[in-house]
């Protein structure tokens, strides 16, 4: 119980526990909201209650308490020793630089502080960028930073200035104008969260010279022995903030500053001569990616996507091709990644105005705006945009539930460029950044190729078996329960394995990712009972300081950090030679994150060691399908484990891959074996289990399959027997059946219908009213954006009255003329009630952008002959027999017999077209319709049919063709102006019915061997896609 021991006039004293408070009788927050008189009576009152509390010479210990709604000093009992900041180099008042450096002292101080308040003269890059990340970290965990600096003599660097006001959060940025008074304080100020403090006082100003080599000499002060000279620093620092001569920092003064300034000469100043930061400079694969940008905007492309591996540098890329921009937008879905790109982006324009639009602070004036997509998206912040508001938007790479997201704020923004970033180009994983990019993957350089030239390090993989049973955690949307998970992976077996296989196979400096906060700390405790020094790094309460574990992990003081997320991107440690995956992962970006944290080059390490749990889910399959670059398609996995154990695959120089027998057969074990005709099905699963959500019609496009083609009622038909339209998007299904249908279905010999389509869904208002100009100046953008669009609308997308022509003509003409659209004057509208108008929407925007996906691919089929004349054009010569083709056949689609004629410029007869080849001598085409296994059939099983590669078919003649035979002369080529196209089936029945042939393209001889029959060697213009190439056999 409290117990008032004296009270006087001014203050009171009060005993609490075993120590005593020392208070101002008035209530009052702060120290310097106290009188003079109150300042005097409690300087006085400290040492005779210290006296009260002190034995044998052992200081009873003050901390000074603002955090409560009443201001009092805390006096405590003495302790047997008090103990040092944990981490510093000593605890010695005196730090006297040189070996001796400021910066090891200010680190641990930093980290445990609570709030830092520091007032320099002179503020540098370089000392600034050396303080930066430890701010950055105690803002991060909610700490405050209030920093006064100043003019005098033109010392300090406008860049350091914009440093410092890059950092976000809870910090307060003062400048002291010394035109008329020098300003020359150098003090730090650190409070802690049980309300004691430190004070440093000294010679040391904010560079890199001061902070590491120089000697300077520098008091360093805790108030547990004596309050008052710390309190009597706060005091005269809340002075110098009031002072007339202070203002806060902003933009527009650093400008100012920066005009005026007169670079000092060292001499005058008295500081060391640093030598300014080199300007960073592109590597050779950022080079080649820069000029592939600037060749796609001559092309006339707005957007493209770039893949660069993890440790490539994607976001100096952006950083130097947007150089031209004025104002730039970067949107990422983390902060750190935020984060980051700023420091990059600073790094290449020193003056520009840098911002965030995030959670905790929405700037909409800076030149470079980075924002988090959570909250731009949002459409009370996005509609405060101008549509043409930045002239460049970076993309960072986004999971495929965030595709909506990222689709409303390209499709509100104008900009000049759009550029897509990712670091794998499996599209089925990043939300499809590529089909937002206009289908324009600009360049691209995986891991191999950057290790195979030398600019990432080599690796040595090791595939173990994880004990954890993962089936007995429950799964859901996409990922496992993160409780559940914690529980089966933080186990003392699974922790005495995994520092097993890291004394085996591991280095001397490792990254640990773990599942959660929980994890990590657990295996950070239990790596230091096994004697490892290790820490955890995330971001909760009990994480050490990120940036100092780093500094330590480099400097050989840490032998692991844990880490949860934090890590994923952006670290900068070369030396790190071991990766510790001890987490499920759900994707590959994240894997590859994850890896690429060990990949910078360095001479300490030789190779990077992953050590990678593989456990008995399904998930861990991709692992392995992002490893052995292998994209959808249990077939093409299954094929792959296939060769690495025969030692079939290879990998860049120096790097190794091994997996254990255990860990391989789990693998094995977990890829599903489609029966025939099931192909789409299998992956349309294997899709929704790795994702958590359904494929959309596009990605099952670009995998190989037509949504078109399903045997059900349409593609969402195929998704409602999938049992995944359920709610209100099966609601606006059934209510809507005939549009979607007509959506999905109706001839497009042009675009135009999905485009005006595009224009309605993007502008909101479908259903609803839309005026036929503005949606023709959306149709237009989409041309500008994309040359595809814009040469297949044939009118120049920026003459407006041409587009709006074009389009009332044309496609509003035709939709007006349905049910369910009307065209009125100056107006385009919908005539349907809005019953589920938003799943609708989703619904139609899924179908349209196919359409547009397919129509465009279907374009872009070439046919390589000789002859200039396209296929349409050799049918439609005189005399011909055959018919313009309708829009020619789409590369590993499904036909029915029926169905190919018209696709080359033929007509369908029962026994022209019930033979394996047919020559089309008006067109110059020869077809081959295959079909591999005969065992169904009666005859022709002595025809040796097969895929012997992805990329080559091996096909035999029928018995009576020769070499000189007209036929054969075609085969090879000898008869200029032929084309021969594959159709292959496995099998010739599907479900009791004629299956169907996938067009396997234009083919080009590659030899033959034999006479009548001949053997010949077909290459195929594009291999066979990766989901079917277990199923074709083509291993």
């Amino acid at each position: 119980m409290d117990k008032v021991v004296e009270c006087g006039a001014q203050v009171i004293l009060i005993r609490k526990g075993t120590g005593l408070i020392l208070a101002p009788r008035r209530h009052l927050k702060r120290w310097r909201d106290l009188s003079e008189a109150e300042h005097t009576a409690i300087m006085t009152g400290i040492a005779p209650a210290q006296a009260m509390l002190e034995t044998d010479g052992a200081l009873a210990p003050t901390a000074l308490i603002e955090t409560e709604p009443h201001f009092h000093l805390r006096i405590d009992a003495p302790a047997t020793s008090i103990s040092p900041i944990p981490g510093a180099p000593h605890d010695s008042p005196l730090i006297s630089g040189g070996e001796d450096a400021l910066h090891a002292h200010l680190r641990p101080l930093i980290d445990q502080a609570q709030s830092v308040d520091l007032a320099v003269s002179f503020l540098m890059t370089s000392g600034a960028r050396l303080v930066l990340p430890h701010l950055r970290d105690l803002l991060e965990r909610g700490g405050r930073l209030r920093l006064l600096t100043g003019d005098y003599l033109d010392v300090t660097e406008p860049t350091a200035l914009r440093l410092m006001q890059d950092l976000d959060h809870n910090r307060q940025l003062y400048v002291f104008h010394a035109a008329r008074i020098p300003f020359h304080p150098k003090a730090w100020m650190f409070a802690f969260a049980d309300g004691a403090g430190a004070l440093i006082v000294g010679s040391s100003n904010l560079s890199r010279s001061a902070l590491t080599e120089g000697v300077e000499w520098n008091l360093r002060h805790f108030d547990r022995s004596d309050a008052l000279p710390l309190m009597s620093a706060r005091t005269a620092f809340e002075d110098l903030l009031a002072r007339p001569e202070v203002t806060e920092l902003f933009p527009d003064w650093i400008d100012g500053y920066e005009a005026r300034r007169v670079v000092p000469p060292p001499t005058q100043s008295g500081l060391p001569d640093e030598a300014p930061e080199d300007a960073p400079k592109p590597h050779a694969i950022q080079s080649e990616a820069l000029h592939a940008l600037a060749a796609t905007r001559a092309k006339g492309y707005r957007a493209g996507l770039v893949v660069l591996a993890t440790g490539l540098g994607k976001t100096f890329l952006a950083a130097f091709d947007s150089q031209p921009a004025k104002r730039i937008l970067f949107v990422a879905h983390r902060e750190e990644i935020l984060t980051q790109a700023m420091e990059a982006f600073r790094a290449i324009r020193p003056k520009a105005r840098l911002g965030r639009f995030s959670g905790a602070g929405k700037d909409f004036d800076a030149d470079v705006l980075f924002a988090s997509i959570q909250t731009l998206s949002r459409r009370q912040h996005l509609n405060r945009f101008n549509p043409d508001a930045f002239d460049f938007i970076v993309v960072d790479e986004f999971h495929h539930a965030a595709a909506e997201t990222y689709r409303r704020i390209i499709d509100h923004f104008t900009p000049q460029f759009l550029l897509g970033l990712t670091a794998t180009p499996d599209r089925n994983d990043g939300g499809d950044l590529l089909g937002l990019c206009e289908e324009n993957l600009v360049y691209e350089c995986d891991l191999w190729s950057g290790i195979d030239r030398e600019l990432l390090s080599p690796f040595k993989y090791f595939g173990v078996p994880d004990p954890v049973e993962y089936a007995q955690i429950p799964w859901r949307s996409g990922k496992f329960d993160e409780t559940a998970l914690t529980e089966a992976v933080a186990t003392h077996a699974r922790a005495e394995n995994a520092l097993d296989q890291l004394a085996r196979r591991g280095g001397r400096k490792a990254i640990g990712f773990c599942v959660s906060r929980r994890h990590a700390d657990f295996m950070a405790e239990f790596s230091r009972t096994r004697g490892l020094r290790a820490v955890a790094v995330h971001s909760g309460e009990t994480s050490a300081p990120r940036a100092s574990a780093l500094t330590a992990l480099e400097g050989g003081d840490l032998d692991i950090v844990y880490a949860v997320d934090m890590f994923n991107e952006g670290v900068d440690v070369p030396s790190i030679d071991t990766v510790l995956m001890l987490r499920p992962t759900e994707s590959p970006v994240i894997w590859l994150q994850q890896l690429g944290r060990g990949l910078r080059r360095s001479a300490e390490k030789t190779h990077l060691a992953v050590i990678d749990y593989i456990g008995n889910h399904r998930i861990f399959l991709t692992k392995a399908r992002t490893l052995l670059r292998i994209g959808e398609g249990e077939g093409a996995l299954r094929i792959a484990l296939e060769k690495f154990v025969c030692q079939e695959i290879s990998f860049p120089a120096g790097c190794e891959v091994t997996y254990d027998l255990e860990a391989l057969d789990i693998l094995k074990s977990l890829i599903r074996q489609p029966r025939d005709g099931e192909e789409l099905t299998a992956f349309y699963r294997d899709f929704r289990d790795r994702h958590g959500v359904r494929p959309t019609a596009s990605e099952v496009q670009h995998a190989g399959f037509n949504p078109g083609r399903t045997g059900h009622e349409g593609w969402l038909g195929f998704v409602n027997d999938m049992g995944d339209l359920t709610g209100e998007a099966f609601g606006a299904w059934v209510a809507h059946k005939g549009l979607l249908d007509v959506i999905e279905t109706t001839h497009m010999t042009r675009s135009y219908k999905m485009l005006a389509l595009r224009g309605m869904i993007e502008a909101g208002a479908f259903p609803g009213r839309i005026a036929v100009e503005d949606i023709a100046e959306r149709v237009a953008r989409l041309g500008r954006r994309n040359p595809a669009i814009k040469a297949d609308l044939s009118v120049d997308p920026d003459d407006a009255t041409a587009v709006r022509a074009l389009l009332t003509k044309l496609p509003l003409k035709l939709l007006g003329e349905t049910e369910w659209f009307r065209l009125g004057p100056g107006t385009f509208e919908t005539t349907f009630a809005d019953d589920h108008d938003a799943q609708l929407s989703i619904l139609a925007s899924e179908l349209v952008d196919w359409r547009l996906l397919r129509h465009f691919q279907t374009r872009s089929v070439t046919y390589d002959q000789p002859d200039p004349r396209s296929l349409a054009e050799a049918a439609e010569a005189p005399g011909s027999r055959s018919t313009p083709p309708s829009f020619g056949p789409q590369m590993w689609d499904e036909y029915t017999r029926e169905q190919i004629p018209p696709l080359i410029g033929a007509v369908f007869s029962t026994g022209s077209w019930n033979s394996g080849i047919v020559v089309i001598k008006d067109a110059k085409a020869m077809i081959l319709l295959v079909t591999t296994d005969k065992s169904s059939m009666s005859v022709g099983d002595h025809y040796a049919d097969e895929f012997a590669s992805p990329t080559r078919f091996v096909w035999q003649t029928q018995t009576s063709t020769r070499r000189a035979s007209s036929r054969g002369k075609i085969i090879s080529g000898d008869e200029p102006g032929w084309t021969v196209h594959l159709f292959v089936r496995k099998s010739k029945l599907r479900d009791g019915r004629a299956a169907p042939f996938r067009y396997a393209g234009p083919v080009r001889f590659a030899g033959w061997e034999g006479e009548a029959p001949i053997t010949v060697q077909w290459d195929l213009a594009k291999p066979v896609p990766a989901a079917l190439q277990q199923y074709f056999g083509a291993d």
